[in-house]
Order: structure tokens, then sequence, then C-alpha cells
């Protein structure tokens, strides 16, 4: 059955979409915390106080009251404080509860796609007069309905509903679409209350996320395309959105600057090793990345970080076809801009509100996201569904068929991978598949397994988590040799199955890469202070030679250890081979000449 004949009033067709953004994301109210909610939710400091922490979440940036990040400085910096209220206000009544904060934002998103159909139906898809977009459609209210459908559908949205950090994204959308209601009816009443309402909204939104800051070219677009107003006219509408942009950034400089901190951590900087060239060719092949996951995305993964897509090179087939192919549309939105094609318009809008988040402007920490898809994939929606009203006409029963399908396979796929969210460790070892070449994954995966062995009830069974971890962390090591905590994490697993030497030459092999290479080498020491331990306990035990092989491992870790030295030298007199007695206690005169012995000491314990 085609689309077109199936009548539904507005409030019917509302109805629905309500309903089907709720019924999709419903398996996601039983999941835990994950990855970044620690940020913003379970150890930040400042949102754990409730209300009371609001005045420091107003004067602080972003990452101010979660302790680990706390002195870690993003170029540009972070400034989302409104975020960060709403998780403070919601842990003064709910405390710590992953339900109600997944319950709040199922709602939100059901909420968003409430809105944005009414933004759709009866501001902007209205118009079918001969100057409109819609003039070759001419189903405005239809248009409006698959367009919202197809959004509450749409797998690339899972990691916005389903991670409990991203619920700045929800509400920074949901405070546009009221920005741009309030304003178009403006456009229509002259109304100044409308107009502050609408700035007052867009301002609200800046201080939720920094990506609100394209609206400001969102709004000439839509006055053009839809409400015939000139290219000059409707960027003077759009000024006072400019002033209240420029408002924003003189508040964000004065609470955190202007913060131009190199980062020399891959997994928080993708092009840290890249040319210029690199950099700008493979950021190019994103956009056209970001392209094909809306139209096939599949497989998803919350992690897209080095080096799971590789550098490419200007000369590249890659760099060249996705260039081609953006330059294609482009070309494409202008050459139709006089017609207002609805195609053009979606074309333009996609540009507009991937411009921030593609690491052209400023570097956002990720080479790919697929939250940062969130706006932009309205541009999707509404091309797809603008084609479908197209095609439907000549070919009803081929459209309505493929439609059908798309919606099926979108749904079936939301809710799958819904389900990858539930916790921590799903979501690390189901996304390891998708990206098995991200160094942070394989990070993950090294930490999951070594947190597991150490809750393992039996030793196989901890020695399979071990090999596990290291199997993933050996990995992450061939994909990026230079970041540090892969050494220590590592080092750990490889103390644990009891391999100390393999341990100790990570730690060693991790100060290398480290600023100050205290950590690395601390863990080494310590690794060098508990073998002396063991090996004084074996000693006790009459096991002299085991406890030699001990004492050895400790000085192999650590060369300049007194003591195991010291006892190296007494378990050797003990046996009577006082040659390398001699050789262990000349060590020790030379590491500390003033030291006292007791060669009687090991004899009488």
């Amino acid at each position: 059955m085609s689309l077109s004949k199936i009548v539904l009033s507005s409030k019917k067709q509302l109805l629905i979409l309500v309903f089907i953004a709720l019924a999709i994301n419903a398996n996601t109210l039983f999941h835990q915390y994950v990855l970044d909610d620690v940020i913003v939710m379970t150890e930040n400091k400042f949102v754990l106080k409730g209300i009371h922490g609001i005045p420091e979440i107003l004067t602080q940036s972003y990452f101010k009251g979660y302790e680990k990040l706390a002195n870690l400085e993003f170029s540009g910096g972070r400034y989302r404080p409104l975020a960060l209220v709403v998780f403070a206000i919601e842990h003064q009544f709910f405390g710590t509860n992953p339900f109600v904060s997944h319950l709040i934002n199922v709602l939100l998103f059901a909420l968003l796609v409430a809105l944005l159909f009414i933004l759709l139906n009866k501001y902007i898809f209205f118009n079918t007069s001969s100057a409109s977009p819609l003039q070759t459609i001419g189903k405005g209210g239809k248009l409006a309905f698959l367009t919202c459908l197809l959004f509450a559908v749409h797998p690339i949205h899972s990691e916005v509903i389903a991670n409990v950090k991203s619920r700045d994204e929800l509400i920074t959308f949901i405070l546009l679409i009221i920005t741009l209601i309030c304003l178009l009816k403006h456009v229509n009443k002259k109304n100044i209350w409308l107009l502050s309402s609408a700035m007052f909204c867009f301002f609200i939104a800046l201080l939720t996320r920094e990506s609100a800051a394209t609206f400001v070219a969102v709004v000439p677009l839509i006055l053009f395309f839809f409400y015939n107003y000139s290219i000059k006219k409707s960027i003077l509408n759009s000024l006072p959105f400019l002033a209240i942009f420029v408002g924003y950034l003189l508040l964000r400089f004065s609470i955190v600057g202007s913060i131009h901190n190199p980062i020399s951590d891959i997994t928080n900087a993708p092009y840290l090793y890249a040319t210029a060239s690199e950099a700008f060719a493979t950021k190019t092949y994103i956009i056209l990345k970001y392209i094909g996951l809306l139209f096939l995305p599949h497989p998803l993964s919350f992690e897209y970080g080095y080096n799971q897509i590789p550098y490419i090179e200007i000369t590249s087939l890659q760099f060249i076809l996705s260039s081609l192919f953006i330059i294609a549309l482009f070309v494409f939105s202008i050459f139709t801009l006089k017609r207002k094609s609805i195609f053009s318009f979606s074309i333009l809008y996609f540009f507009i509100t991937i411009s921030l988040v593609a690491n052209f402007i400023a570097d956002t920490g990720t080479p790919l996201s697929e939250r940062l898809l969130f706006q932009p994939s309205l541009a999707f929606c509404i091309g797809v569904s603008a084609l479908y009203f197209i095609f439907e006409k000549k070919f009803n029963l081929i459209s309505s068929f493929i439609l059908f399908l798309i919606l099926i396979l979108f749904s079936v796929k939301t809710v799958l991978r819904n389900q990858a969210w539930k916790d921590y460790e799903t979501l690390v070892m189901t996304d390891i598949n998708a990206a098995p070449n991200s160094v942070r994954i394989n990070q993950f995966a090294t930490n999951i397994f070594l947190l597991k062995s150490n809750n393992a009830t039996t030793k196989e069974l901890r020695n399979e988590y071990l090999l596990k971890g290291a199997f993933y962390g050996e990995r992450m090591l061939t994909i990026c040799p230079k970041v540090p905590d892969t050494y220590m994490t590592l080092g750990y697993t490889y103390y644990n199955l009891g391999d100390y030497k393999k341990a100790a030459a990570l730690w060693k092999q991790g100060c290398k890469y480290k600023p100050t290479p205290k950590d690395a080498q601390e863990a080494a020491e310590v690794l060098s202070t508990d073998l002396n331990k063991f090996a004084n306990e074996l000693y006790e035990q009459g096991k002299e030679n085991e406890a030699i092989d001990c004492y050895k491992k400790s000085i192999e870790i650590n060369n300049t250890s007194v003591d195991a030295w010291y006892n190296l030298g007494g378990a050797y007199y003990s046996i009577h081979d006082t040659a390398n007695a001699a050789t262990a206690w000349a060590k020790v005169k030379q590491l500390d000449p003033g030291h006292r012995f007791n060669k009687d000491e090991f004899i009488n314990k």
C-alpha cells in the first residue's frame, strides 16, 4: 500500500511517532552506565553534590568535576554547563540510578521526535507553492511524517539514546527545534516575545553543546528555501542569533579561556602522527564515511579512533573519490539553489551541521563518531523521504516495498544495537569485532579481562582471562607502540601470569613514552621489591635454590636494588657458594659503600 493513500490526522501521526520512538528504545531502560557516563554522572564531584554543585558547574570547564580529566585541557576547552546542571538536578532527586537516567533519555528522544514533526508539519513542509522545494512532491504533511519516522528508527541514533552522557545531544537538538518554532512563528506574527524566546533557547542550546553554533547558518537556509526570503533578507534575519553566538563566545572565553594545549595521547588526538596532507585527506574521506553510515549503518561502533581508520594520502583513490563526490554534491546543491530543490536543502543542511565536528575547524578528539551524526542525519531522512514520494508516482509497488524494507531493517538494527549498550563489557566486546584496529577498544578489552581475572574463582579461569587480556594488549602494541598505558596494563597482565621479566620489560619500555616515567618506573621497582619479599619467604621455608632464582628475577628488574643483592649473597653463602656470595656482596658495596654486613643473619633466621 502506498503511503500517500493512507489518511491519518496530524494528531494520529504524532501519536504513532511517539509510540515508535518509545517502543524501539525501551530495551535500553535496564542498561547500566557505560563509558563517559562516569564523567558526567557517576564520578563527577560537582554533579554528585546535586543542586549544590550547580555554582561550580557554571563557573568551571566541562571536565573539572571529573578528577581523572580535571587537569587535562583539550584544545579549545569544553564549556557545557547546562548538560551537567541537568545531571546534577537528576542526581538531587533520584541519586545514581541508571534506570532513571535511561528513562529520561528515551522520553527526551520521544519528545524530540514529536517536536520535530510539529516543526516540519506546521512550519516548514506546509508550503506547496511553485516557489517551494515541495513543488515536485506536494506531500508536505506526509513528508513530515515519513521524515520523522525514518529519524525515529535510524540505528545511527542508538549511541545518543543508549549512552546517558549523550543527553547533551538530545537537549541541544530539542532546544534548537523549539528555537525554530518560535522564530518561524515570529516570522508569521512579528511578535518580539517569540523572537526573544527563540534567541534565549538558542543561547541555552549553546550552553549545552557547542555544535548548536551551526544553527546560525541553518536559520537563513530555512528562510530562503521555505519562506521565499531573498538570500540577503535570510541572512539579516539570522543576525540576532549571530549576536547571541558572539555573546556566548565571550562568556565561554571568560570561563575556560583560549586553550591550545598540544595533546600527546593518540587516543585523544587521532591525527597526532599524521602529516598535514594525510590529516586533510583522511578528514575528507571521513565525510564520505559519515554519509555511508547514514545509508548503511553497519557495522556500528562507539569508537573509530586510531588506527581503525588509517591515514590516507591526497594521492590515494579514497581521497580522490571522496573529494569528487563531495564536490559533486556541492555543485548539485548550488545549481539547484534557485529552483529551491528539497535535495539542495538537504545537502546544504548536512554540510552545515557536520562542519563543526568534521575536524577541519577544530579537532574534536575523535576522527568519527556516530553521535555527531545526530543532527546531520535529518538531511538523510528528508532526502530519502522526498525520493520515495517522487518515485512513488510511477513505481508505486516497488517504492513502497523498498521503503517498508528500510523501515524494518533500521528498526531491527536499532533494537539489536541498543542491546550492545547493555553494560561496559558487552559494549566493548561487541564493538571490538566492528573496530578491531582501534587502540582504545583493545585497551578497554585488556582492562576488562585483567579485572575479570581478579574475580575468577579458579586458577584456570584466572589464567584464561589473563591470556585473553594479553592477546588484546599485544594487538594494541602492534597497532600503536607509543601508548604508555598499554605497557602499564599489559605489564600487570603478565605480572599476574607470573611472567615477571616480561612485565618489567613492558614497564621499562613504557617509561620511554611517558613525559614523566614515574608510574612505569615505580611499577618495576614495586615488582622487584615483591619478588625480593617472595624470595625471603622461600628462603625461610628452606628452599634456598628457589629463593636464589627469585632474587635473580628481582635483580633483573631492578639492578640497583641493594636489598636484593644483599639477600642473594646471603642465600649463596648459606649453601656454601662463597664465590657467588662474594660477587653479590661486592655489588652491595658498590651500590652502598656504607652498608652494614652480617653474614650470620641468614644462618640465624
